[in-house]
């Protein structure tokens, strides 16, 4: 009995998660369609609710007028409709609702067998859903876009030239999306080669790339489910199926996060499921590829490799492990050499240009940090450096993980996967200069791995808390670390200490 009503409770949490999802999904095709009737703008990225007519548009002439400029990039919006407001006050309903099925589900898991079928058919149709709905809040699926056509129309090298270097770039329907074009990109060389892939197989085109780059993800995505669902962890199978942030990040917005993030999942499942040699080798393999499309990943290879050292472990595992790092290495050269040959033309400006994107202050504990000193110092009427500050925090901080990482490296490890995650946790939460919610898909898929523990916990929690990224709170530094990283950590700390005081 007790089971069935579990069951039917998880029916219900399920329609009306599909629902909010729905209503996410359908606003934006909406807008989409009344804008093309009506022959307004539709610029999902400023606000997803609201349309505009040229009157509204104060430099109309200056930006491309195609229904597929979704991104609205140096659009000047003069109305007095509170566009922003209306928006927020939406997104703070669908992450608040997201995140409280998401834990009453969770719940409902834990303490009742619900099957990885019913687990399994509800995600696939979020994740549909989010696969169709046009990105809000980031333009880095277009930006992946634009640097396929910057190669593959172009024919130029990304890492050393820049898309406003096109002429008329913004009235191009491949680049008027674009959000960075006076920057290269930073991007690992084999995620490069696949926005050209992709954009050349596309025949050039801007919708059939949108969906292919869009199609790319949600493979990976049902990837992701199966290898999970193999670990035959219902708890767990839960946490990243239905997970809002991968959901929303992942899918919604399309970020390659979940490309390196999945790459890096079945790195550690082939480790940890080694009956064989050869899973050693498509472990690391698989990691070195991930640390082609977004560089993270070479954090975990040097522990893995410093772990495997330690425990003199039998030479044909160590001999496969380097061969799956050199064959990894490989592959990622091949797909290097468009650009490498290109190298040699590198300017001191260009390379400038290429370390100051690398280094971008975002909503990071480095930026909040900044942030409160400068409004003291303004305050107290004091001069300051920003630039100086700047590195001198970014030194600070740097120095820091680097004395950590070394020491994780060396210590004697008694617990391999919980390491690994707490070195990706502390450089991504609380060491980046340059952080962005989605850059937690990297982290958040290694919970399958890790067993009940504080961390494990944490990482849960920070998958909810980062929701509200489509949220105003995603533009204030300060307010942006505390929320949805700080205060999270902290209460599962508090949470922790508790449980340990009442045993």
């Amino acid at each position: 009995m007790k089971s069935n009503i579990g069951h039917q409770q998880f029916t219900k949490i399920s329609i009306f998660t599909f629902i909010v999802y729905f209503i996410a999904a359908i606003c934006g095709h909406f807008n989409f369609l009344a804008a093309w009737f009506f022959n307004r703008h539709y610029f999902p990225l400023k606000s997803y609710l609201i349309t505009f007519n040229d009157s509204k548009i104060t430099n109309i002439e200056n930006i491309s007028k195609s229904i597929y400029n979704l991104a609205g990039y140096k659009a000047l919006i003069n109305t007095n409709i509170p566009y922003k407001l209306i928006d927020d006050l939406f997104f703070v309903f669908i992450s608040s609702s997201l995140i409280i099925l998401f834990f009453l589900g969770y719940k409902i898991v834990q303490s009742n067998t619900i099957s990885h079928g019913a687990i399994i058919k509800w995600a696939v149709l979020f994740s549909v859903l989010m696969t169709v709905s046009i990105p809000s809040h980031s333009s880095d699926l277009f930006g992946y876009i634009a640097r396929g056509a910057q190669q593959s129309i172009y024919h130029q090298n990304p890492y050393l030239e820049t898309v406003d270097n096109i002429k008329d770039y913004r009235f191009n329907r491949m680049l008027c999306n674009f959000s960075w074009p006076h920057q290269p990109t930073t991007y690992g060389p084999v995620f490069i080669f696949i926005t050209k892939a992709i954009v050349y197989l596309s025949n050039n085109n801007f919708l059939i790339s949108f969906i292919n780059f869009k199609l790319l993800n949600l493979t990976l995505y049902f990837l992701l489910i199966l290898f999970v669902s193999k670990l035959n962890q219902t708890k767990d199978l839960f946490l990243i199926a239905w997970n809002p942030l991968i959901l929303i990040q992942g899918l919604w917005n399309c970020h390659n996060d979940l490309v390196s993030g999945v790459f890096i999942f079945l790195g550690i499942y082939m480790l940890l499921k080694s009956k064989n040699n050869n899973k050693y080798f498509w472990s690391i393999f698989s990691l070195v590829f991930a640390f082609g499309i977004k560089y993270v990943s070479a954090l975990i290879i040097s522990v893995i490799m410093f772990y495997f050292l330690q425990k003199r472990t039998d030479a044909k595992v160590f001999v496969n492990l380097l061969l799956g790092f050199c064959s990894g290495l490989l592959l990622v050269l091949i797909f290097s050499m468009d650009y490498l040959i290109s190298f040699r033309d590198l300017s001191i400006s260009s390379s400038n240009e290429l370390i100051s994107n690398l280094d971008l202050v975002h909503q990071s504990l480095i930026a909040a940090v900044f942030t409160v000193i400068k409004y003291i110092c303004n305050l107290s009427n004091l001069q300051f450096n920003p630039d100086k500050l700047q590195f001198i925090l970014k030194s600070s901080f740097y120095i820091t993980f680097l004395v950590f990482y070394f020491w994780i490296l060396f210590k004697k490890k008694t617990n391999l996967i919980f390491e690994i995650t707490l070195v990706l946790f502390i450089f991504i939460a609380f060491t980046l200069a340059k952080f962005h919610s989605w850059y937690l898909l990297n982290l958040i898929v290694l919970i399958p791995f890790l067993q009940p523990c504080f961390l494990k916990n944490i990482l849960i929690a920070l998958s909810l808390s980062h929701v509200y990224a489509l949220t105003f709170l995603d533009q204030a530094k300060i307010l942006n670390f505390v929320s949805m990283t700080m205060l999270p950590v902290l209460f599962m700390f508090f949470k922790e200490k508790r449980k340990e005081g009442s045993l």
